[in-house]
């Protein structure tokens, strides 16, 4: 089998496998009669009519209608001897890149900026993609700034656009609410979503729209809250991944830039999204998104004068942003 022939077959595996296949492509030598054929071993339980179906498509694409596809389960040891197959695999499952529509880099890495690094000499290094330690979905401060860049992020229409009577400021954010709203309902893929006047009525109550706003309430036990959206030191670890609450979609920033506006909004909300799910555990039922901000402002089964005075204002600033 020549390279580009090679070339086309692996094309045509990336488009029509996926990771969750976990499979891995032999080829066979040494055996005329196979010089055509893939092996596929998996862990999965494969359809094999998507396996045909594949095979006509390579077949195709190659213009080679002796091109085919045949579980190792079906043939290795059997109709051919083992020690016909390459060491290395054909193709893995395992090394196709899947990409997040809003993300730049692939599922399991993150953005790098462009940066100098020293070694014999110093060298202005490309902004380009890392791989992750746990595979898993990471945030840093360079990620964040450029997913706000993105067509996606950038062509997600403001839903809010009425001022809060209180606050002079209440529509500096829109854009940002909207975008990084939008993300996380991406992401979570909750019902209802998360509607951008919830995270603008939390802002209104958490600072007033004042992006150095700083509570030093509590601070011994989980740190002074910051930004819009009130950022506790606890909850910036928790974020990151260093208490081990979050499984995925983890947010890591550094005390300074807990304050911009962008990264304080993206790690707000996603802290949001985890306050659905401890609501949904104390509640025993699926809790609304009003529910949801008395979460995440420590209140949710409170019924004290406080908490009933933050739930009033919450409902008015709903009723702002609905034009009531």
């Amino acid at each position: 089998m020549d390279n580009d022939k090679k070339k086309v077959i692996k094309e045509v595996l990336v488009m029509n496998f996926s990771k969750k296949d976990k499979a891995k492509f032999f080829l066979i030598k040494g055996l005329k009669q196979f010089s055509n054929s893939l092996i596929i071993k998996t862990q999965a339980n494969l359809d094999q009519k998507k396996i045909d179906q594949i095979e006509l498509i390579l077949q195709k694409k190659v213009n080679d209608p002796t091109i085919e596809l045949l579980l190792w389960i079906d043939t290795i040891g059997g109709l051919i001897p083992k020690h016909y197959l390459y060491k290395t695999p054909f193709f893995d499952t395992e090394d196709i890149k899947e990409y997040n529509p809003w993300r730049v880099c692939p599922i399991g890495e993150y953005w790098v900026r462009r940066h100098d690094r020293q070694k014999k000499s110093l060298e202005d290094v490309d902004g380009h993609c890392r791989k992750n330690h746990n595979g898993k979905d990471l945030f840093n401060s360079d990620e964040i700034d450029q997913i706000a860049k993105t067509e996606k992020f950038l062509s997600v229409i403001t839903k809010s656009k009425n001022n809060l009577k209180e606050y002079d400021n209440s529509n500096h954010y829109d854009d940002l609410i909207a975008g990084w709203t939008a993300y996380w309902n991406d992401q979570f893929k909750t019902s209802p979503p998360l509607h951008p006047d919830f995270v603008k009525a939390l802002i209104a109550t958490e600072s007033g729209f004042d992006p150095n706003e700083v509570n030093p309430r509590n601070s011994l036990k989980i740190g002074p809250a910051r930004g819009l959206m009130q950022i506790t030191v606890d909850t910036q670890k928790r974020l990151s991944g260093e208490k081990k609450e979050l499984k995925n979609h983890f947010v890591i920033l550094s005390d300074d830039e807990i304050y911009d506006p962008n990264k304080n909004i993206c790690a707000g909300i996603r802290w949001l999204f985890r306050k659905r799910e401890i609501a949904k555990s104390r509640l025993k039922l699926e809790p609304s998104w009003e529910d949801v901000l008395m979460e995440y402002k420590g209140k949710l089964k409170s019924n004290t004068t406080e908490s009933k005075k933050i739930r009033k204002d919450i409902k008015k600033f709903l009723g702002e942003l609905n034009g009531k």
